[in-house]
C-alpha cells in the first residue's frame, strides 16, 4: 500500500495525536511523557499535553508520598537553598507532613554550619565581597533576621574599615591596625 509522503506523514500525525490523547486520558505521567516526546518528534503541537503533564507531576509531587520523596531528596543534597524552598512548598501543601520537622532541623543545621563557616572565613580574610555573597545566600536559605542583621553590620564595619585603611593595604597584606567588628577604629597617635 503505497502513497505519497505527505499522506504517510498525515497518518503518522493522526496516530501520534491518538496516542497523545489516550495517554492524557489515562493520566499516567510516564506514558504521557513518552507520547509528548513522540508527538514533538513528528512535529505535532503538544502544548496542551505538556500543561496536563505539568499539572499531573505537580499533584504527584504534592501528595504525601511525593512530598516525602522530595523532602528526602532535598535533605540529601545538603544545599540550604534547595532544602529551604522544598520546605516552603511542603508548608503550603502538607503542613502536617511527618518528615517536615526532620527537614526543618536539617535546614537549621545547614544554615548554622554554612553561614558560620563562610562568614568566619570572610571576616578572617577581610573579604567584604565574600561576606556580601554569604549574606545573599543566607537570605535565600531563610536564615533569621537577627543573624542577617549581624552579618550586614559586620559588612558595613568591614567596608568602612577598608575605606579608612584599617584592614589592609593595597597589596592585600594586613596593615598594623586590626579590623574590629564593634566600634570605630582606634585613634592614631
Amino acid at each position: 500500500m503505497g502513497g505519497c509522503e505527505s499522506c504517510a506523514s498525515s497518518r503518522r500525525k493522526e496516530t501520534v495525536l491518538h496516542q497523545l490523547k489516550d495517554a492524557k486520558d489515562r493520566g499516567n505521567t510516564s506514558d504521557l511523557k513518552l507520547a509528548i516526546e513522540k508527538a514533538e518528534s513528528c512535529g505535532v503541537d503538544s502544548l496542551a499535553a505538556r500543561k496536563h503533564y505539568s499539572e499531573l507531576t505537580r499533584q504527584e509531587r504534592q501528595s504525601q508520598d511525593g512530598m516525602r520523596d522530595l523532602l528526602k531528596w532535598a535533605m540529601s543534597q545538603k544545599d540550604g537553598v534547595v532544602l529551604f524552598n522544598v520546605i516552603q512548598e511542603a508548608k503550603k501543601t502538607c503542613l502536617d507532613h511527618p518528615d517536615l520537622p526532620l527537614a526543618q532541623s536539617k535546614l537549621a543545621e545547614i544554615q548554622y554550619d554554612e553561614c558560620r563557616r563562610h562568614t568566619q572565613r570572610a571576616i578572617r580574610n577581610r573579604d567584604p565581597r565574600t561576606l556580601a555573597s554569604c549574606i545573599e545566600r543566607a537570605k535565600q536559605m531563610g536564615v533569621g533576621q537577627h543573624e542577617i542583621e549581624f552579618m550586614e553590620k559586620t559588612l558595613r564595619d568591614m567596608t568602612e574599615g577598608l575605606g579608612q585603611g584599617t584592614i589592609g593595604n593595597a597589596s592585600g597584606e594586613p596593615s598594623p591596625k586590626r579590623f574590629v567588628a564593634t566600634g570605630p577604629p582606634p585613634p592614631t597617635t
